[in-house]
C-alpha cells in the first residue's frame, strides 16, 4: 500500500475540516431557526393568555404572572413610567431597544414635561418590569454605559449584539471557541517517522 505524501495529507485534512465547518454552520442556522420558532410560540401564548385569563382562578393567575405574563391586575398595579416603558417595548420593532432608545422614546412621547423623570429615576421606576420578568435586560459590554443595555420583551430573541468598543457585530455564522458540543474528529493521516528517509535510502540502493 502506497504511503501518502505530506501534500496529500494536507489536502485531505483541509477537505475534512472544510466539511466539518459546513456542518457546524448548518447546526448554527438550525439552532437560530429553532430559537425563532420557540419565541414566536411564546408570543402566541401571550395572546392566548389575554383571552383565557378571565377563566383562570387566582392560583392560575399567579402562576401565569410568575412566568412573566401580564394580567389585568398586574398591569394596573404598575406605575405610570413602567407602564409607558412596557407599551413602548411592545410596540417596538422586534420588541427590543437599547436602554437609551427606550428612555429617549419615553421622554419624547411625554406630553407633560413636568411629569417627565430623568434617566436615573426612569430606571428605578422600571425595576418592577424586570423583577416580574416582563422585560429582560442584557448588559452592555465591559466599560460601556447602561444606556447600551439591550431591553427586550420576555420571550423575544435579542438580536442586537454590541462589542466592547460599541460596534455592532453579528456572530451567527462563526464557530464559538467555547462550544463544547461533540464534533467528529478529523481523519488526519499521520506519516510514520522515517518514511521519507527510508524511501531515499531505497532509491540510493537501487541506483547502485
Amino acid at each position: 500500500m502506497e504511503t501518502p505524501n505530506m501534500v496529500d495529507v494536507l489536502i485531505q485534512n483541509i477537505t475534512t475540516d472544510q466539511e466539518l465547518l459546513k456542518q457546524a454552520d448548518q447546526k448554527i442556522a438550525d439552532a437560530k431557526q429553532e430559537k425563532s420558532d420557540v419565541a414566536d410560540r411564546i408570543k402566541g401564548y401571550r395572546k392566548e393568555a389575554e383571552v383565557f385569563l378571565k377563566y383562570a382562578n387566582e392560583d392560575q393567575k399567579k402562576k401565569i404572572e410568575a412566568l412573566g405574563f401580564d394580567t389585568a391586575e398586574t398591569r394596573s398595579s404598575l406605575n405610570d413610567v413602567a407602564t409607558r416603558a412596557l407599551n413602548i417595548i411592545m410596540e417596538a420593532k422586534g420588541n427590543s431597544l437599547t436602554n437609551d432608545e427606550l428612555y429617549t422614546i419615553y421622554a419624547g412621547s411625554h406630553k407633560n414635561p413636568k411629569e417627565l423623570v430623568n434617566y436615573t429615576a426612569f430606571n428605578i421606576k422600571c425595576r418592577p418590569l424586570f423583577n416580574s420578568q416582563r422585560l429582560l435586560r442584557k448588559k452592555a459590554g465591559e466599560g460601556l454605559s447602561s444606556r447600551e443595555d439591550i431591553i427586550s420583551l420576555n420571550g423575544t430573541p435579542i438580536t442586537k449584539e454590541e462589542s466592547k468598543d460599541g460596534v455592532q457585530e453579528v456572530k451567527d455564522t462563526t464557530i464559538d471557541k467555547k462550544d463544547t458540543s461533540p464534533k467528529e474528529a478529523p481523519k488526519t493521516i499521520a506519516l510514520r517517522k522515517g518514511t521519507l528517509n527510508k524511501k531515499k535510502d531505497d532509491t540510493t540502493q537501487a541506483k547502485k
